[in-house]
């Protein structure tokens, strides 16, 4: 019967994804359809054939992976007869709209081994405790695994976004602290709100205020890093109309309350 064990920790506009699976014989899974958010994964046992537009990849046992953001692909896993592999996955709700640099999909043969196995395996271990100080370590090591993979990987040409969504995240951007609404943010953009909704919706997985309210939480959640503003400020600062509410959604996103991530970040 298949293992898939996982653990997930908001980081304000992403949330990090770590999983634990093992199948038997064989697996096929089909990502031609959705979002599909950026990955990196070590096959423990098994084997891997990951099947894009035009490519086809061999990945063994032993081998670190990476899978970009918004590529279409389906992959056929193999095992005599067990399956094992960790992943981790970045779900983004804030698309790099400029010129950044994107990557290839690829088999990270200078990271293939069991050092890197025994990282990733830390990073689950301190997820699967569900303990908020030990996921907050997690996401330490996760950053610093991705400094040493970053080297590593290919250039790619950056993703490409529909012109009003673009428009309408710049407006956002612009004016997150403004309380305007959707039948404003749609006339800016000249598409109809249910336009609008669509196109954040397929594209972000979110609605033009959750969208306006995670990034003045992100906003809100770097005042609290680095400086000694009182929430109360901060919430204003940020755009909400009441520190209650302002209280609230960012626990709602961050999974705790403003004064519980200060305190972990100065810890």
């Amino acid at each position: 019967m298949p293992d898939n064990d996982i653990y997930t920790k908001k980081l304000c506009m992403s949330e990090l994804v770590v999983q634990h699976s093992k199948f038997q014989n064989s697996h096929y899974f089909d990502a031609g359809s959705g979002k599909v958010n950026s990955s990196f994964g070590f096959i423990i046992k098994g084997s891997v054939r990951i099947n894009t537009m035009g490519r086809s990849l061999a990945i063994p046992t032993g081998s670190l992976f990476y899978i970009p953001e918004g590529i279409r692909y389906n992959s056929v896993w193999t095992g005599e007869p067990d399956i094992e592999f960790y992943s981790l996955h970045i779900v983004s709700k804030l698309p790099d709209t400029s010129t950044a640099q994107t990557y290839s999909l690829a088999r990270l043969d200078a990271l293939s081994n069991p050092e890197t196995e025994a990282r990733i395996a830390e990073i689950y271990r301190l997820f699967a405790t569900g303990e908020r100080l030990c996921m907050v370590r997690a996401i330490g090591l996760y950053y610093l695994l991705y400094a040493d993979i970053l080297p590593c990987l290919t250039p790619d040409a950056p993703p490409k976004y529909n012109l009003s969504l673009l428009a309408a995240l710049d407006y956002i951007d612009k004016n997150y602290k403004a309380d305007f609404g959707v039948d404003e943010l749609a006339q800016h953009c000249c598409v109809s709100e249910s336009q609008l909704y669509h196109l954040f919706r397929s594209e972000l997985d979110l609605t033009p205020i959750q969208y306006r309210n995670e990034l003045r939480i992100e906003k809100a959640a770097g005042s609290l890093r680095t400086t000694s503003d009182s929430i109360d400020k901060i919430a204003e600062d940020c755009g909400f109309n009441s520190s209650a509410l302002f209280r609230r959604t960012f626990r709602k996103v961050t999974g705790m309350s403003p004064s519980e991530y200060r305190s972990i970040q100065h810890s």
